[in-house]
């Protein structure tokens, strides 16, 4: 299992938009707002053929991703071509014997590097053989969401790490997931949280609906809810069906495998699945535009929030000594109970315990809070063990305190 730390970190005073609304992130906001389909589909035109790309030897048509064929590693080169130009540093992550290929680009966070949320969709295709292999649906749909991820996601500063990785050799039984899922394993990584998006493009019958797949694995729960906030949250509305349990077809199993939390972000898959599924004719035309984007933005918000922005800086203060912190908590790591003491300056404050995926767990106090000195005593027999975060926003100022929650 992960270790954690058992030490607190320094209190952190993150400053934030004094505009800033309660249920909304700006950062988070803003990378939504600037998913752009004429983006979407001019990689997706180039990952499935239609479009010829240079990887450094002339023009050439990625006419099939399937293991078996010369495609899979121009689309792997391209991939890689494509995360350099947006300033990224890829690696390439080879297993099953030399054959297989991951693609994957870090975004470090600034607070809690060790700690990575994991962004991904699968590159390789079917039918094999010497016939054609868009697979625009499955998985190119999946695979530039995560390019466009990389995109709209660089501009804003992120407390945890953020992995997105494109697997190879999905299509022969998860082969790449599985591989990186059980590197992190054996290394005691910290995966906080794990998004697949496979096939969000096709919506045959027209009605919106997608699905969320989860099982009770890990914080799987935990994820998902966060998905669902952010479709509430940020005005997306999309019709989501929750699949629990969920299927095991798709790359998040790998991850539940070895015990990570994860979910699988797919169109509707159970009862409008795509005809043209690991045929030749999955192509883009047949794809639903403002459908695509809405999921690729469900999606990347859902990374977002889970990487947990640091709203206006790229670097956090210290507040030092640590007695002169406006939170204290003791004893630390916590088991069963602790006391919180918060130093308040005066007027409304918010006060919760938030967890590894951003989400509140708890909420201690909102609303006016004296100046001065104040003792909570607060419970945690209900709550899995842990790296928490107790926060108070107060004056347009967010103090947090990392915990440990211990058996």
């Amino acid at each position: 299992m992960n270790t954690m730390l058992r030490s607190a970190l320094p209190c952190l005073a993150v400053l934030l938009l004094l505009n800033e609304s309660r249920a909304q992130n700006p950062s988070v906001q803003a990378a939504m707002n600037a998913v752009n389909i004429d983006s979407l589909i001019q990689d997706l035109r180039s990952l499935s053929g239609e479009l010829p790309v240079d990887i450094g030897n002339g023009p050439v048509l990625i006419d099939s991703r399937n293991k078996t064929r010369p495609g899979n590693a121009i689309a792997a080169d391209w991939l890689q071509q494509r995360m350099q130009s947006m300033g990224y540093t890829p690696s390439v992550q080879v297993f099953s014997g030399g054959t297989g290929e991951n693609v994957i680009a870090e975004k470090p966070g600034l607070l809690h590097p060790e700690r990575k949320v994991v962004v991904c969709g699968h590159y390789d295709s079917m039918p094999g053989g010497p016939v054609a292999s868009p697979a625009a649906d499955d998985d190119g749909s999946g695979t530039v969401a995560v390019l466009e991820a990389m995109r709209v996601l660089s501009p804003f500063d992120f407390e945890n790490t953020i992995v997105f990785a494109l697997w190879d050799e999905e299509e022969y039984g998860l082969l790449g997931s599985a591989y990186y899922a059980g590197v992190a394993a054996a290394n005691d990584e910290q995966l906080v949280a794990t998004i697949n998006l496979d096939a969000i493009s096709y919506d045959g019958d027209s009605d919106g609906l997608m699905r969320v797949h989860v099982r009770p694995i890990a914080n799987s729960i935990a994820i998902k809810d966060s998905v669902l906030m952010v479709n509430s949250t940020y005005g997306l509305n999309l019709p989501i069906a929750v699949n629990n349990p969920g299927a095991t077809y798709s790359d998040h199993a790998s991850f539940w495998n070895e015990g990570f939390g994860a979910v699988l972000i797919i169109e509707d898959f159970d009862n409008d699945g795509n005809p043209h599924y690991h045929t030749s004719s999955d192509l883009v035309q047949y794809l639903d535009q403002p459908y695509f984007r809405g999921l690729a933005r469900l999606g990347i918000g859902s990374v977002g929030v889970l990487a947990v922005p640091m709203a206006m800086q790229t670097s956090v203060p210290m507040l030092e000594p640590m007695a002169d912190c406006a939170l204290v908590v003791f004893p630390n790591p916590v088991v069963g109970s602790a006391r919180l003491r918060v130093r308040s300056s005066g007027g409304p404050a918010e006060l919760g315990l938030v967890d590894a995926t951003g989400r509140q767990v708890m909420q201690m106090h909102e609303g006016a809070l004296p100046q001065g000195e104040h003792t909570f005593l607060f419970g945690t027999s209900a709550l899995q063990p842990g790296a928490y975060s107790l926060r108070m926003a107060q004056d347009g100022i967010v103090t947090a305190v990392r915990i440990l929650i211990v058996p």
